[in-house]
């Protein structure tokens, strides 16, 4: 009996040992298995920039009107600059929407937001930056911040948010409209409260059978929808659509069996363009659903009165009051501690 009992106890290593091996092959195979996921999300980003002597300014189809002051460039005063803000418990990721066209390489930035997940506080947010804004773009003239983009792609476009504002951005991912479209129809559309004009404008477009309250959106309707400008306070209402499509994309996605999510992966990812690593990848979707928010808080910058419209180079911008927005920005962020650590 006592053999037995010691038999045992030397049999319990092995067990153990087996169960461990068994644990990590698995874990192993599921980080394999991500890994070729993720190795299908592009890394080459154009590399082509403009250079500053090749500089340009899209201006406005409309004449320059008595609507709007007429401000030379030379007489804007930005604030200095100062220490650029970060947490190591909060990441902010430039998402951007890229309006690309067949043959072209790079294309000016049709929405950027900042996804900000603050592990601290276990909040995810999303802050819409409008294309208008007209900025201090690092290397090059002011322009609007759209124009980073084009310029210099995503690393511009974040040295011209950390100049102006003072925060720091940790990584970029790039959809372009084909990628949209498709991974929305892949998750099967989402619902959408539509008001009477937004209505009237899509069934303009050519999309039937829409009226004001709740819209089933595929891919093609929820970029359509996504990109009204003329509807409503222009940009404005543009980027919180944008905003809403977004905020219904992600409840519809914490919805879906892995099964779903696996095919939608396997769409999604080739028409993502990112400067993130695999690992980054991983921490960050496990991180935003380990909060399980059920509201993402969404923001938008430049804040209401703290702008004014003006014609600069014939372009119609929005020159932002620098010192409110920055300090706003920074508060949404970071909250109330604003401290970098």
């Amino acid at each position: 009996m006592g053999e037995d009992k010691k038999g045992k106890r030397k049999k319990w290593p092995i067990v153990v040992i087996v169960i461990l091996a068994v644990l990590i092959g698995g874990v192993s195979a599921a980080w394999s298995f991500a890994q070729s996921k993720l190795n299908k999300i592009s890394r080459n980003e154009t590399k082509e920039t403009v250079k500053p002597e090749d500089e340009y300014f899209e201006t406005n189809e409309e004449e320059e009107d008595d609507s709007h002051e007429t401000m030379n460039p030379d007489d804007l005063k930005w604030p200095e600059g100062g220490d650029i803000m970060e947490n190591k418990d909060i990441m902010n990721i430039m998402l951007i929407g890229q309006d690309k066209r067949p043959g072209e390489n790079r294309a000016r930035s049709d929405s950027m937001m900042i996804l900000t997940v603050n592990k601290r506080d276990q909040k995810v947010k999303i802050t819409s930056l409008m294309r208008d804004m007209y900025l201090q773009i690092p290397g090059y003239s002011d322009n609007r911040i759209n124009a980073s983009y084009a310029f210099g792609g995503m690393k511009l476009l974040d040295a011209t948010v950390e100049k102006n504002f003072l925060v720091k951005i940790d990584g970029n991912v790039e959809v372009d409209f084909d990628g949209f479209q498709k991974v929305f129809d892949k998750i099967g559309g989402v619902d959408i409260d539509i008001n009477a004009k937004e209505a009237s404008h899509l069934k303009e477009q050519g999309f039937t059978g829409l009226s004001e309250g709740k819209v089933h959106m595929n891919g093609e309707l929820a970029l359509a929808y996504s990109r009204i400008r003329k509807v409503g306070n222009n940009d404005f209402e543009r980027t919180q659509r944008q905003r809403n499509v977004m905020l219904s994309a992600f409840q519809k996605v914490k919805s879906l069996g892995l099964p779903e999510l696996t095919k939608m992966v396997d769409t999604l990812f080739p028409y993502i363009t990112t400067d993130l690593t695999n690992n980054e990848i991983i921490s960050l979707v496990y991180n935003v659903f380990r909060f399980h928010p059920d509201k993402i808080e969404d923001n938008r910058i430049p804040l209401d009165n703290a702008y004014e419209s003006a014609w600069i180079r014939k372009m119609l911008v929005m020159v932002p009051d620098l010192p409110k927005n920055r300090e706003a920005l920074q508060t949404i962020i970071f909250g109330d501690s604003n401290k970098a650590k």
